[in-house]
């Protein structure tokens, strides 16, 4: 009688990990969790995380912080907003802190929903464009969104953990854009000059985790091209112009 021999396994094919394996091991498997990512990108499950980490912020910051103390100290940081306050009455300058209050409000809520889609999608862009510019990377956009969402969960790891901190501390002392010690700015307290705080919060622990994996991630698009060292030196190129670009407009504006 004939048999019909199956055919051999591939020794090649791996096994794809679960979109929450793959969170997991962003964290404690990184290289082999971006080689899959690599293999086959994904990026809804990094994207609902991040989102509902960042509503929930977004919500305890608008319940907890003193808006209008943080108005005061966003505007007397802006000479020409601190000159056209200076020309204010008392009771106009009242209702100025407490619209810039609503403002800052609003805006926080808004930020919850729609920054970490539109930050991601910048990212990845910005990440994209170097790796094939400068290390002449083969991949594609898809893929680098992937890599960029899944990169930052550390970033989505530091805004749970401020969560419940928020409602331990004053609402006097909570900065709604550097809301948790996990840098110098954010240590070293408000009394800095604007245009210092910008590198100082940029060195933030999270972050620059997100950094390292955000190399690791390209890498693995594209190892041939992409060995691991020149992967870490093009995202820590683009973070040095970023940090500089954006400093410069901090001391100007301030």
């Amino acid at each position: 009688m004939a048999t019909t021999s199956l055919p051999a396994p591939d020794a090649q094919a791996q096994p794809a990990i679960s979109p929450f394996a793959r969170i997991i091991g962003v964290f404690f498997s990184p290289k082999l969790t971006f080689e899959d990512i690599a293999r086959k990108p994904s990026w809804v499950a990094p994207m609902i995380v991040l989102l509902l980490i960042n509503i929930g912020l977004s919500v305890a910051l608008a319940q907890r912080a003193d808006w209008v103390e943080v108005s005061k100290e966003q505007i007397a940081k802006s000479k020409f907003a601190s000159r056209q306050i200076d020309q204010l009455s008392e009771d106009q300058k009242e209702r100025a802190y407490e619209q810039a209050a609503t403002r800052g409000k609003v805006v926080r809520y808004i930020r919850g929903f729609i920054g970490w889609p539109l930050l991601l999608l910048i990212s990845s862009g910005i990440y994209l464009g170097a790796f094939k510019l400068i290390g002449g990377a083969r991949t594609n956009f898809a893929t680098a969104f992937a890599v960029t969402a899944f990169a930052h969960l550390p970033m989505g790891l530091r805004e749970l953990i401020a969560i419940p901190v928020l409602f331990l501390k004053d609402p006097a002392s909570i900065d709604p854009e550097n809301f948790l010690a996990s840098n110098p700015a954010a240590i070293l307290g408000s009394d800095l000059p604007t245009w210092l705080t910008v590198p100082l919060t940029s060195l933030d622990v999270f972050g620059l985790w997100a950094l390292v994996l955000i190399a690791v991630g390209f890498s693995a698009t594209d190892p041939k091209k992409l060995p691991m060292g020149k992967s870490l030196a093009i995202v820590f190129a683009i973070f040095i112009c970023i940090i500089l670009f954006f400093t410069m407009l901090a001391w100007v504006f301030s």
